[in-house]
């Protein structure tokens, strides 16, 4: 192959490899560089914040860089607005980025353009000099040329697929031949032409899985579409060059491209960076695991854990758990540090998908709720309703004083709530102003004592002194169930049960499901105290009215 063809190939690049190696110098110190490279084709997936907070973390504990790029150049499944969800996701969950896009046109760095679409002429710069130098050529083979290729390899039974070999036609053109097709106007693309050995094995470095034995690539892969813009192989060499990244560390779906990504790396005179391939999050679909799918699991977009109000701390935690083993104890010797102080060790991370468990998750967002302050989950359940839940966002602010003074009722020295959209939902006594308990399901236990029920409940209505104190109005509940022959005492009861018709617990649930409509509840004293005197003399009269 020769420069006049490259010129034929490129005619508008005038600029060198070696103009982007100055133009985008060596960074400044030692840290590593880690990027998180996206394609903007849907929402943002549980497993790309995965990625992305583990590349922020790695860069941050050495003290190197973070950048965001956005891999657009297959313009066919781009998305309105992708760019931008990937960035505002990727900010509500705290990672930030020190370099890259920070809207759909936008951005900041020194090795800007971070979009790979803007980046066309330096791929084609560095294209342009692998033709002239040989290692790469013009292919005018048509897709019918392609398929008719692939069947002649299968009825052929050698087990070769794809572009190579003796089946690269295009491979051995002469310079007069590809001056005639390009004369004649038809379209092409640029393959790499490989340097592999069929059958040959290498092995390859990886972070994670440590030493790989693959095959050789012996492909000719496409490295310059049609319309001039790289392939992914392609533009990931280039960018990650430019760039100067240290580590990629990214999903083991890209695993396989390893012997094509290092070979670029090498034909192209780059230094390799260090590899690191993440396991997937698996989900169990009956008895077979499987990747979380963006299909048919909810729980595969980030947008889900807003939605329904997970803390981002609690999901940026449990992601870290999936991550390391050593995260968990760190956590607990470091309750209340930032999660990106954690040292993390890739060495740490498993070779097997970890299986999401929200019962797990699940309990780190309860314990990271637990250790809010009141006035912290009052700022957050606002803030979530606001966006999610107008109806309850409106209760909140119609009395705001109202919400602060419930928050402590189910938050003290209690984990209940793991999520936001919980909070409505499991305290409707407390948040629905047209709450009625008559209509609630009554308890088996009640509903075996209903004439008891009814009485219990009216006399608590007559002796009930809105002044007294918790201690003085758990002493006259105690005072009603001793008159209907409770037994006051649970240890005695639990000894002899069937001498007495029931308990003071059970005097306190029937007053209980009358005021909330729940039998489990937190100090139902002070949920009377919150609601007022009032509202749970109302619901008790309309609870008595059920029982008849």
């Amino acid at each position: 192959m020769s420069k006049r063809i490259a010129d034929l190939l490129f005619p508008n690049i005038d600029k060198t490899p070696e103009f982007y190696e100055n133009k985008y110098p060596a960074r400044e110190g030692a840290g590593r560089v880690t990027r998180f490279a996206p394609s903007p084709t849907g929402f943002l997936h549980i497993g790309g914040l995965y990625t992305s907070l583990i590349n922020r973390l790695i860069a941050k504990q050495s003290g190197g860089a973070f950048y965001l790029r956005i891999e657009d150049t297959d313009q066919k499944r781009l998305v309105e607005n992708g760019v931008v969800d990937i960035i505002t996701a990727l900010k509500q969950f705290e990672v930030e980025f020190d370099e890259g896009p920070y809207d759909e046109v936008n951005e900041h760095g020194a090795y800007a353009p971070y979009r790979q679409s803007l980046r066309k002429e330096i791929y084609q710069a560095y294209a342009k000099q692998l033709v002239t130098d040989g290692k790469a050529y013009p292919c005018f083979c048509t897709e019918e040329d392609l398929q008719n290729i692939r069947a002649e390899q299968e009825k052929d039974g050698s087990g070769t697929l794809g572009y190579c070999g003796k089946w690269a036609r295009c491979r051995d053109l002469t310079d007069e031949q590809i001056e005639a097709e390009l004369s004649a106007g038809k379209p092409f693309v640029v393959r790499l032409r490989s340097e592999g050995e069929a059958g040959k094995m290498r092995e390859f470095a990886d972070g994670i899985h440590g030493a790989v034995s693959m095959p050789e690539n012996i492909l000719d892969i496409v490295i310059t579409k049609q319309d001039g813009l790289p392939t992914y192989h392609f533009a990931h060499a280039i960018d990650d060059h430019l760039m100067h990244s240290t580590d990629i560390i990214r999903a083991d779906e890209w695993l396989s491209s390893l012997p094509i990504h290092v070979q670029l790396f090498e034909m192209l005179g780059f230094n390799v960076p260090n590899y690191y391939h993440l396991s997937p999050i698996m989900k169990l679909d009956g008895t077979s695991r499987r990747k979380l799918s963006k299909r048919k699991d909810p729980e595969a977009r980030v947008s889900f854990y807003r939605e329904t109000g997970y803390p981002v701390k609690a999901v940026i935690d449990y992601l870290l758990t999936i991550c390391s083993a050593k995260f968990e104890p760190w956590r607990a010797e470091n309750p209340s540090a930032d999660s990106l102080d954690f040292t993390l060790d890739l060495a740490d991370t498993g070779v097997s998908g970890a299986m999401f468990d929200f019962d797990k998750l699940d309990n780190i967002a309860k314990n990271v709720i637990g250790a809010m302050t009141d006035d912290e989950i009052f700022a957050a359940v606002l803030a979530w309703a606001t966006e999610f839940a107008p109806d309850f966002a409106a209760f909140i602010n119609s009395d705001k004083d109202y919400f602060m003074r419930s928050i402590p009722i189910w938050h003290e020295k209690r984990l209940d709530i793991k999520k936001w959209s919980e909070v409505a939902q499991l305290y409707p006594y407390m948040y629905n102003k047209q709450y009625d308990t008559s209509a609630c399901e009554m308890p088996e236990r009640m509903a075996d004592r209903k004439a008891d029920a009814k009485e219990i409940l009216e006399m608590y209505l007559a002796s009930y002194d809105p002044a007294a104190d918790s201690d003085a109005w758990f002493a006259n509940v105690k005072s009603i169930a001793e008159q209907k022959g409770y037994c006051i005492k649970m240890g005695q009861y639990k000894k002899n049960p069937d001498a007495f018709p029931g308990s003071v617990a059970d005097v306190s649930m029937f007053l209980r499901v009358a005021i909330t409509g729940q039998a489990n509840t937190p100090d139902l004293y002070k949920i009377i105290k919150l609601i007022g005197d009032e509202e749970a003399e109302k619901r008790i009269k309309n609870y008595i009215e059920k029982i008849k």
